[in-house]
C-alpha cells in the first residue's frame, strides 16, 4: 500500500483506479479458484487416507495435482515470490526501525542492517508462534493502520487538487502500477492458511476472500486520490520522496501520521508475508518427512508428536523459520534499497505465475479426478468451466510473458 502512490503517481488517478480494479477482479478470481484447489487437495486426501484434512498448501497440493515437475516449479516460484516480498518489507522496515530510533532519542543510531535483523527476529517469532498469534499481531498493524489513514485523509483532504487527479498516462500503468498492484491485494499466498483456519469450510473462506479483498479496493481508492491529488505528477516517483512531497504539505502531524501508517502497513504486509513463508517451508519439511522409509522412526516420530505436539511444532516451525528469513535478511543487507524494485519484479513474474498460471493447471487436473470420483463439487465454485481456466492461462500467459522477454534483456545487456 505504501509504494502505490510511487509506481502510480506517473500514471494518474484514473488510470491508477482502473488498474487496481483490473488486479481486485484478478485477485479475487484466482483466490477463488486456489481455494477450490486446495479444498479438493484436501477433500481427495482425507477421502485416500479415511483420516483428518491434511492440508492443501502449495506445495502439497501442486505434487497432487501436477507430479513431482508441478511441485518443484512451485517451490520455486513460491519462494522467488514471498522471498522478494519478506526482502522488500525487512529492507524498508530496517530503515523506518533506524529512523524512529534516531527520532525518538536523538543520539541512538542504529544502522538499517541491525534494523533489517530487528524486524525480521520480531517476525519470525511470530510466525514460529503459528497463525493465530499472527492474526492477533495482524489485528493490532491492521487496526493502526485504520487509525493513521483516516486521521492523513481528515488533515489533508482539503489540500487535494483536481487538476492533479485529472491528469492520465495509460502507457505507465503496466508494468510497474499492475504489478504493484497484484501485490498489494496479495491475497492468493494466504488462502491456504485461511482456509485450515476455519476448519476446512469453503463458504466461509469465500466471504473472507470478498470481504478481504473488497476493504483493500476502498482504501486504496481513498488513498490514491489523497496523494495523487496532493502530489504533482513531476514529481520524482520514488517513495522517500513522495512521503517528503506529502509531509512539506501537511506538516509535523502528517508526516508523523504518514510514518505510523508506514510501519503499520509494513507491519501488517510482513505478518501475512512471513507466515506464509514459514509454512510454505513446514509444508516442505512434512512432505520430506513423509518419504522416510523407517517405519520404526515414523512410530516413533508420531509418538512423540503425540507426547509433546506442541514442542515438535514450534521445533518445526523454528527450522522453517531459519530457511525463510535468514536469506531476506542477508539480501536486504546486501542491498538496502532494494524496496521498490523487489516489489516490482515479484508481481508480475511471480505473483500471475503463480496465482494465476499454477492454480488454472491444478484445478484442471483436480476436476478432473473428482469427476471420475464420488465426491461432491465445492459449495460456491466459480462457474465458466475449463473456459475460465483457461482464459485466465491466456491472460496470465500475456502478462507474464512481456517481463520474461524484459528480464532477458537486461540480464543479458549485464552480461555483456
Amino acid at each position: 500500500m505504501i509504494a502505490l502512490p510511487a509506481e502510480t503517481l506517473t500514471a494518474g488517478f484514473v488510470p491508477s483506479i482502473s488498474g487496481l480494479s483490473v488486479c481486485w477482479l484478478f485477485t479475487y478470481v484466482t483466490s477463488m479458484l486456489t481455494l477450490e484447489a486446495s479444498w479438493l487437495a484436501c477433500t481427495q486426501n482425507d477421502e485416500e487416507e479415511s483420516g483428518e484434512n491434511t492440508g492443501g498448501g502449495f506445495l502439497s497440493l501442486s505434487k497432487m495435482a501436477l507430479g513431482v515437475p508441478g511441485e518443484v516449479i512451485t517451490a520455486s516460484l513460491f519462494w522467488f515470490l514471498l522471498t522478494a516480498i519478506v526482502v522488500a518489507y525487512t529492507a524498508e522496515g530496517g530503515q523506518l526501525i533506524a529512523q524512529v530510533a534516531k527520532e525518538v532519542t536523538d543520539t541512538t543510531t542504529i544502522s538499517p542492517t541491525v534494523g533489517s535483523l530487528l524486524f525480521a527476529s520480531c517476525f519470525a517469532s511470530f510466525a514460529i508462534a503459528g497463525t493465530s498469534r499472527v492474526d492477533i499481531i495482524n489485528r493490532v498493524f491492521v487496526l493502526g493502520l485504520v487509525a493513521t489513514f483516516i486521521g492523513i485523509v481528515m488533515q489533508i483532504s482539503a489540500s487535494i487538487s483536481v487538476s492533479n487527479l485529472s491528469h492520465a498516462d495509460w502507457s505507465a500503468v503496466y508494468p510497474a502500477g499492475i504489478s504493484i498492484g497484484i501485490l498489494s491485494f496479495g491475497a492468493q499466498n494466504v488462502v491456504p492458511t485461511i482456509l485450515q483456519y476455519l476448519n476446512y469450510d469453503p463458504e466461509k473462506t469465500q466471504k473472507a476472500i470478498l470481504l478481504g479483498s473488497l476493504i483493500p479496493l476502498f482504501l486504496y481508492t481513498i488513498w490514491e486520490a489523497v496523494f495523487l491529488g496532493i502530489i504533482d505528477a513531476s514529481t520524482e516517483g520514488r517513495f522517500m520522496e513522495v512521503i517528503s512531497v506529502l509531509g512539506k504539505t501537511g506538516g509535523t502531524t502528517v508526516t508523523d501520521l504518514v510514518e505510523l501508517f508506514s510501519i503499520c502497513a509494513i507491519g501488517s504486509s510482513m505478518a501475512g508475508a512471513s507466515v506464509s513463508l514459514v509454512d510454505f517451508f513446514v509444508d516442505a519439511i512434512n512432505l520430506l518427512s513423509k518419504d522416510d522409509p523407517d517405519p520404526e522412526s515414523k512410530t516413533e516420530e508420531m509418538s512423540t508428536v503425540n507426547n509433546s505436539s506442541n514442542a515438535v511444532g514450534a521445533g518445526t516451525r523454528t527450522i522453517a523459520a531459519v530457511f525463510a528469513l535468514v536469506p531476506p535478511v542477508l539480501i536486504s543487507y546486501a542491498f538496502p534499497d532494494v524496496f521498490l524494485t523487489a516489489l516490482e519484479e515479484a508481481g508480475l513474474l511471480g505473483g500471475v505465475s503463480l496465482y494465476g498460471i499454477l492454480p488454472a493447471l491444478c484445478l484442471l487436473s483436480l476436476r478432473s479426478a473428482d469427476n471420475s470420483s464420488e465426491t461432491k463439487a465445492m459449495p460456491g465454485r466459480l462457474g465458466g468451466g475449463k473456459a475460465t481456466l483457461f482464459a485466465l492461462l491466456t491472460i496470465s500467459s500475456a502478462l507474464v510473458l512481456p517481463e520474461i522477454v524484459h528480464v532477458g534483456r537486461v540480464v543479458a545487456e549485464k552480461l555483456h
